[in-house]
């Protein structure tokens, strides 16, 4: 039986006009996205600021095309959040931040907490000072948990360009992964507290900084831990799954199944869906991926999710230029001002403190120059923008807290996201990128001559004598201008290069080993276990040296 909606006549041609209208609406502003990125390519500009700047841009021109498009919390929350999210986390590699965890795990949680407080009480206090008037000490607080996760995709994507070490790399988009979702479930507890809806239900009425604690922790542990259980049986259930099939366009299909479905299987059960979709993408892209994904599937999935950022990244930025009121915003800069510096004194202060944190809890020594990074390089944006919207529209403090994410979230991508580069130069942290490009590309060309030189010598004694021996010196010489051009794209480093590969091929044959050893009955699975896991730490401390890596 075929599926159908009857319509009026007149409510299909407003249905009809409708569509059309948003999808002339979507087209057009993919192709400003796409010439916006050509040119924040050639001014050597971050794309995300760009963005910005080209919605401020469109939203002075009153377009009659953009007429009616709007940010709300339902396209930003359900349509574009879950795809970020996912993207990042699957592509995070676990392992290799497992040492830096720690740091990590603190200042996900007790780095928002605490820089949430900082903010809160700091902006209640001056805003107190300069007279504003029914901008209460909670509403403030609301303001600090709404402001407190960082989004530093521009700082990121940055990173890649300059070669920057890939330890300060995970460790800035670990920490933004992690401490979305904490900010959410804090979000909800504050705006419980005090009576705002925010599609989580109000909190029972509380008497006492007692009630209040408890009722925070409670809420603080059954959405946190629900979000990370869910996730983790949806990723794990997917990750099984997608080593039953062998077909990258149904596997691809159920990673955004998964993506969409962690998250709305967590906020059905008022869990945290960030925490959900961020561990669902975890488990399937450091488990799923290695063990059920063929070559070529990983690689149809990973240019997907790259779309699929890059869309609803376009998307977001666009609109939140779109969204700015100039004029409005000029009227509250003083106000934004001092929101913006109290925000970036309370993210040093916890990224400062991470320091000696990590050092007392055995995390190998974190730079002072990396915090500096950090710190200027925790730039705010979608998750902020999704939670001032989701505020009722009834809300008294509305306006002005929606000046100040807007305005504070524009600083951080105007100014902050600019400035990053020279400050990594100045710092010393930029790495040369195109001579670690020019390394790997020669390696790559080493092991494709070794692969087939070994075939041709080992296996190839079906081939016409006089073939193969033609091969073998073909082989052979392109090696060693292979080699050659290795050498000389590593330089003073090419011993350490090698050996630490060498290292890293030995490992993978011993995991091989033993894991057929397991198979086979000889070992058992709890040694097995720890020996997998000894080598794992093995591979992590190899995998952070190399030339430009660090």
């Amino acid at each position: 039986m075929a599926l159908s909606i009857s319509l009026p006549n007149t409510s299909r041609d407003a249905y009809r006009a409708a569509m059309i209208n948003a999808e002339s609406q979507l087209l057009f502003l993919l192709l400003i996205a796409s010439l916006v990125g050509m040119g924040a390519r050639k001014l050597k500009l971050p794309y995300t600021v760009a963005l910005v700047v080209a919605g401020i841009a469109l939203g002075l021109m009153h377009l009659p095309e953009l007429a009616g498009l709007h940010l709300t919390r339902e396209l930003l929350m359900w349509g574009l959040l879950p795809s970020l999210l996912f993207e990042a986390a699957y592509h995070i590699d676990f392992n290799r931040l497992r040492k830096d965890l720690p740091v990590v795990m603190f200042l996900a949680i007790l780095g928002v907490l605490g820089a949430t407080t900082i903010t809160g009480v700091g902006v209640y206090s001056l805003f107190q000072a300069m007279g504003v008037e029914g901008f209460t000490l909670g509403y403030s607080l609301l303001f600090g948990s709404m402001i407190a996760a960082t989004d530093p995709i521009s700082v990121l994507a940055l990173f890649k360009t300059l070669g920057v070490t890939k330890r300060l790399y995970l460790m800035v988009e670990g920490e933004s992964l992690l401490n979305d979702g904490v900010a959410v479930v804090l979000f909800v507890i504050i705006a419980a507290v005090l009576g705002i809806d925010s599609g989580h239900g109000h909190a029972p009425a509380l008497e006492g900084m007692g009630a209040i604690i408890s009722y925070g922790l409670r809420t603080l542990v059954t959405m946190g831990v629900g979000g990370v259980l869910i996730g983790g049986f949806v990723g794990a259930v997917a990750s099984m799954l997608v080593k039953q099939v062998n077909d990258k366009l149904i596997e691809t299909a159920l990673t955004v199944v998964v993506a969409y479905g962690s998250f709305l299987m967590a906020e059905h059960f008022h869990t945290s869906g960030v925490l959900s979709t961020v561990t669902a993408g975890v488990v399937l892209g450091n488990f799923g991926k290695s063990f059920g994904m063929q070559v070529r599937t990983r690689a149809a999935v990973e240019d997907f999710w790259e779309f699929m950022a890059f869309f609803s990244n376009t998307f977001v930025f666009l609109l939140v230029g779109l969204e700015l009121n100039m004029p409005e915003l000029a009227a509250d800069m003083g106000l934004i001002a001092i929101a913006w510096a109290v925000v970036l004194l309370a993210r040093a202060a916890m990224v400062y403190l991470s320091l000696p944190v990590g050092r007392w809890l055995g995390v190998a020594k974190v730079p002072t120059s990396w915090a500096h990074v950090m710190v200027w390089g925790g730039l705010r944006g979608s998750l902020s923008m999704v939670l001032i919207i989701s505020l009722p529209l009834d809300f008294e403090a509305r306006a002005l807290l929606l000046n100040l994410i807007f305005g504070v979230v524009s600083i951080s991508l105007l100014i902050q996201a600019i400035t990053v580069k020279p400050l990594l130069s100045w710092l010393g942290l930029s790495g040369n990128r195109n001579e670690r490009l020019a390394y790997e590309e020669a390696r790559g060309r080493v092991i494709m001559k070794h692969a087939a030189l070994d075939f041709v010598q080992g296996r190839g004694v079906h081939m016409d004598a006089s073939i193969r021996a033609t091969l073998v010196r073909e082989y052979t010489a392109s090696l060693e201008s292979a080699k050659n051009a290795v050498k000389e794209a590593a330089g003073d480093h090419l011993d350490e290069e090698q050996l630490d590969e060498e290292r890293l091929h030995l490992i993978h044959i011993e995991e091989e080993a033993l894991k057929h050893a397991q198979q086979e009955g000889i070992v058992s699975s709890t040694p097995t276990r720890t020996i997998l896991e000894e080598l794992a730490e093995k591979r992590e401390q190899l995998g952070n040296h190399g030339v430009g890596g660090g």
